[in-house]
C-alpha cells in the first residue's frame, strides 16, 4: 500500500488504537472537523451514493453502490488505516494486496474432495450496528462516538455498500472470529479451509467429507451441524443454490479456476477471448464492444448508457480496450509471462490497435526459433495434409499416417518458404505404423531443429505446448495452444498421453513441447474438423523417446546385421 498520510504507519496504529470522539477520527484522517460534521450531518454519506446494477456470471444482477468523490477520498483513508490495524488470517484470501484468488486455488489443489459455498447476502449482512460494534470491541477497543462515526462513513442506508473502497476490509474484520472458528473445524477433521470474500472453500485428501461438515443425500446437499452452528453464531448463512461438492473425477473450482492439478484458467473463458478478438479483426472494435454492452457484459454505467450514442465512439473503443487489456493480463497473472496462450492473444491486441499494449518480445522469439521449425507436409495430388518439425541432429519428424500414401509432400514453413520434398522411397530414414512416427532426411534444408526434451518422465497436469497446421490454408500460422496433460493411456497398442487442448486433423505430426520449449512429443490424435465435438476421438501425443528408442534399436539391430 502507498501511503496518503504525512504520519508514517506506527504512528496511524498507534493513533486509531486511541480513538474516542469524532474529533480524534477527524484528526486521524487529516481533514478538518468542521468538514467531517458536514458530510456526517449536512451532506449525508446516504445522500452521496449512485446505485447500478451489473450482470453477474451466474446469473441476474448484482447491486453497486458507488461513493461520490468526496466521500470516496474519506473512505480510501479509512481504508487504508483499517488495513494497518487488521491482522489478516492464513485462511482469508479476498481483498488482500499480498494474495489473490490463485493464491487462493491453490491451497486446494489434488485433492479429492472439494466443498464450495457461498454466504448469502454477504455485504448486507454486515450493517452497522456489526461494524460499530466490532470496532468497540477487542481486538480494536476505540470509543463509543469514534466507532459510530466510522461506522457512519463506511455504511449505506444502514449497511456495507459494495463499491466503497472501505468496505472490503471491514467484511475482513468482521469475518475474524468465523475465520478462526472454521479454521479451527477444518483442522479437526483433517480439511483445508479458505475465504475468499464470500466464496468459502473446504477441501480433503479423503474420498469423503464428515457428516458434521456437509450431508449429501439422494436430491440435495445440506449443511452439517457443526457448520451451521458456526455460521449462525457468526450471524451468516449459506447461500443454498451455490453448494458445490465435487470430487476429482469431474472439474473442480476454486473462486473460478481449476484446481484438479493445478490452477488454471477456465477452457470456457480462453474461448471467450478468441471469440472476442476474432470478431474485433474481422467486425471492428467499435461493432464488437455494442455486441459485448449489448450482451450485457458491462460493468461501466456511462459506457452502457452511451453506447449508441456516435459522438461516444473513441471513448467506447478506449473502454474496450481496457477490457481486453485486463482480460489477457488475468491470463497472465494466473499462467505467467512465459505462457504462449498469453503471448499470443497479447501479440494479437498489439496488432489490433497498432500500439504496444504488452511486450511480446518472447512471442516473437518463440516464432523465430521454435514455430519456423514447426512445418506443413502437404501432398497436394492427393489432398492430404499434416504437421512435421525438424529436430536437431535428427532430421524432419512427422506421423507415420500423415506420409503413409507414399506420395510427395512439398514442406514449406509457415512464412510460404518452400524446404524441401520428402517422400517414403526417397529420403525416409525411419518409420514405424504402431508408434505412428517417420524421420526423414532433407540434407539440403538448413533448419536449425528443435532441441530434445525429456519425455519419461512426463506426469500428469504438466503443462505443454502443442504446435502444428490444423486445417492449414496458405497463409495460417501455425496453431500453438499451452495446455496440460491429462492421462497416460494407449492408442493402437502405443502410448499416448492426452491433453486439454483441442487437436483437429492437420495437426498431427506436430510438435508437443514441455516449458523449456524442448521436444518430448509427436502430436498423434485428435478430430478430424472443428465442428466435431471435443469429447470425440483422444487428443494426445507420442512421447518421443519412444519413436527414438525404436529407431536406435533398428541402428543396433542393422549394424549386427551387417557385422554378422
Amino acid at each position: 500500500m502507498i501511503s496518503i498520510f504525512s504520519k508514517t504507519d506506527e504512528m496511524l496504529r498507534d493513533e486509531f488504537y486511541r480513538l474516542s470522539t469524532r474529533e480524534d477520527v477527524a484528526k486521524i484522517l487529516e481533514i478538518e472537523e468542521k468538514s467531517l460534521r458536514y458530510f456526517l450531518y449536512a451532506k449525508k454519506p446516504d445522500n452521496m451514493y449512485t446505485t447500478f446494477k451489473i450482470a453477474k456470471k451466474s446469473g441476474g444482477t448484482r447491486e453497486i453502490s458507488a461513493p461520490a468523490k468526496e466521500l470516496k477520498a474519506i473512505q480510501r483513508k479509512l481504508a487504508y488505516i483499517l488495513n494497518l490495524v487488521y491482522r489478516v488470517k492464513p485462511s482469508v484470501y479476498g481483498f488482500f494486496h499480498e494474495r489473490n484468488i490463485k493464491d487462493n486455488a491453490s491451497k486446494h489443489t489434488r485433492r479429492k474432495v472439494i466443498l464450495n459455498i457461498d454466504l448469502k447476502d454477504f455485504f448486507s449482512q454486515i450493517h452497522f450496528g456489526r461494524v460499530r460494534g466490532m470496532l468497540m470491541n477487542k481486538p480494536y477497543g476505540i470509543g463509543q462516538e469514534a466507532a459510530t462515526v466510522i461506522a457512519q462513513l463506511a455504511c449505506y442506508k444502514g449497511i456495507l455498500p459494495q463499491g466503497a473502497p472501505s468496505s472490503p476490509v471491514l467484511t475482513n474484520m468482521i469475518c475474524s472470529p468465523l475465520d478462526t472458528q472454521l479454521t479451527n473445524l477444518a483442522k479437526k477433521h483433517g480439511l483445508v479451509y479458505t475465504r475468499y470474500a464470500d466464496d468459502i472453500t473446504f477441501s480433503t485428501f479423503n474420498p469423503v467429507f464428515p457428516k458434521d461438515i456437509i450431508e449429501r443425500d439422494l436430491s440435495s446437499i445440506i449443511i452439517g451441524q457443526e457448520l451451521d452452528a458456526i455460521l449462525k453464531k457468526n450471524s451468516f448463512s449459506v447461500n443454498p443454490k451455490k453448494i458445490f461438492l465435487n470430487n476429482n473425477k469431474v472439474r473442480q473450482e476454486v473462486t473460478g479456476l481449476v484446481v484438479n492439478k493445478f490452477p488454471n484458467i477456465k477452457r470456457e473463458y480462453i474461448k471467450s477471448i478468441r471469440a472476442i478478438l476474432h470478431n474485433c479483426f474481422k467486425n471492428g472494435v467499435y461493432e464488437t464492444a455494442i455486441d459485448y454492452v449489448a450482451r450485457g457484459f458491462c460493468k461501466n454505467k456511462d459506457i452502457e448508457e452511451n453506447i449508441d450514442n456516435i459522438e461516444y465512439r473513441d471513448i467506447i473503443i478506449l473502454w474496450f480496450k481496457s477490457v481486453l487489456k485486463g482480460k489477457i493480463n488475468y491470463i497472465k497473472e494466473i499462467r505467467g509471462s512465459d505462457d504462449y496462450t498469453f503471448l499470443q492473444y497479447a501479440d494479437q491486441l498489439n496488432r489490433l490497435f497498432g500500439e504496444e499494449i504488452f511486450n511480446v518480445e518472447k512471442h516473437n522469439e518463440f516464432f523465430n526459433k521454435i514455430a519456423y521449425n514447426v512445418v506443413i507436409l502437404e501432398n497436394r495430388n492427393k489432398l492430404v495434409q499434416g504437421s512435421g518439425f525438424f529436430l536437431k541432429d535428427v532430421g524432419l519428424v512427422t506421423g507415420y499416417h500423415v506420409t503413409e500414401d507414399r506420395g510427395f509432400f512439398m514442406v514449406t514453413t509457415y512464412k510460404g518458404e518452400n524446404i524441401g520434398i520428402v517422400s517414403k522411397e526417397m529420403n525416409e530414414i525411419i518409420s514405424d505404423k504402431n508408434i505412428d512416427y517417420a524421420i526423414y532426411n532433407l540434407n539440403n534444408s538448413s533448419m536449425e531443429g528443435l532441441e530434445l526434451g525429456d519425455s519419461n518422465e512426463i506426469e500428469i497436469g504438466d503443462k505443454v505446448t502443442v504446435v502444428g497446421y490444423p486445417d492449414y490454408i496458405e497463409g495460417d500460422t501455425p496453431y500453438v495452444h499451452t495446455c496440460e496433460v491429462t492421462s497416460k493411456t494407449k492408442y493402437l497398442g502405443e502410448c499416448l498421453y492426452t491433453v486439454s487442448a483441442r487437436i483437429i486433423h492437420g495437426a498431427s505430426g506436430g510438435a508437443v513441447l514441455n516449458k523449456d520449449n524442448k521436444v518430448i512429443g509427436i502430436i498423434k490424435a485428435g478430430v478430424v474438423s472443428y465442428e466435431e465435438k471435443e469429447d470425440v476421438g483422444k487428443h494426445g501425443f507420442v512421447p518421443i523417446h519412444i519413436a527414438l528408442k525404436h529407431w536406435m534399436s533398428q541402428q543396433e539391430n542393422q549394424k549386427i546385421n551387417t557385422e554378422g
